[in-house]
Order: C-alpha cells, then structure tokens, then sequence
C-alpha cells in the first residue's frame, strides 16, 4: 500500500477512534490489512503532525494538530475575557496588561501559537510582551489578537 493511502488509513482511523498508543494505532492498521512497523507508524505520526490530548477519561490521545489550535484559540479568547486589561503596539512591542498573575498564562498561549513575525514572548506579573520582527509586524499581530476579543 503506498503511503498517501496509509496516512489517509491512519487519519480515518484517528477520526473513528480514541487512540491512546502506537500500539492500538498498529493492531487497527493490522485489522484494516495494513502490515506496518512501530517505525513507520512513527514517522507517519509526526508526518500527520499528530499531537497527545486529553480524551474523555483524562488520559491521553492522538489527534490532530488543527484540534489543538483551537483549543488554545478557545482558551485565549476566554483569557481575554477574564483577565485582558489593555493592549498596544511600541515599536517592535506589543504590550498585553492584564491582571495580576495572569500575563504568564497569556505568553504561555502566545508561545504555543504560530504567529508570523513574533519572536518571542517576556511575561511578569500582569504584563506580557510579545517581541516582533518589525513595527509592522507588532501592529499586524495586535490586530490578529483584537479579533479574539470579538
């Protein structure tokens, strides 16, 4: 079988079922008559970028990638919410205030985001920064995080 079908077998399957291990993920390969190693059932986990969330018992299961950047979209809208004081762009700077104890959370998310031109995030106790590239970029960015207060 080649591997499009394979990696497409694999995300059906990812779909249908809570996979907890390589392990299952390879005995409902073998069910579907797929014959793979625990090598390539590696590989093609991190090709399809296949991340550990928590399923409904608490413990961990594979999914997929787009799942994960919506609950981090989910959690920094409800953030925002709860704990956004104020924002605005300095330069390369886009300064986030929030309530005390809060600004770590938010860099926290801003860190586990893709987000073009950021390089990084510094948080103390109710301010976080997010350094970027350009001015331009820093004010590109603080529009892209006004839309999640809409």
């Amino acid at each position: 079988m080649k591997k499009e079908m394979r990696l497409q077998t694999i995300s059906k399957l990812i779909s249908e079922h809570e996979i907890k291990t390589q392990e299952e993920l390879g005995q409902l390969l073998h069910v579907s008559g797929l014959q793979v190693t625990q090598a390539t059932i590696s590989r093609d986990i991190r090709e399809l970028k296949l991340i550990k969330v928590p399923s409904k018992d608490g413990s961990l299961k594979y999914s997929f990638q787009i799942d994960q950047d919506h609950l981090i979209s989910e959690k920094l809208r409800h953030k925002m919410k709860d704990a956004l004081v104020g924002m605005e762009v300095i330069n390369y700077f886009v300064i986030i205030k929030t309530l005390p104890g809060h600004a770590h959370s938010f860099g926290a998310l801003f860190d586990s985001m893709e987000i073009d031109g950021k390089a990084g995030t510094i948080c103390g106790n109710d301010t976080c920064l997010i350094i970027c590239r350009t001015p331009d970029e820093a004010t590109s960015i603080k529009q892209k995080i006004d839309l999640y207060q809409k």
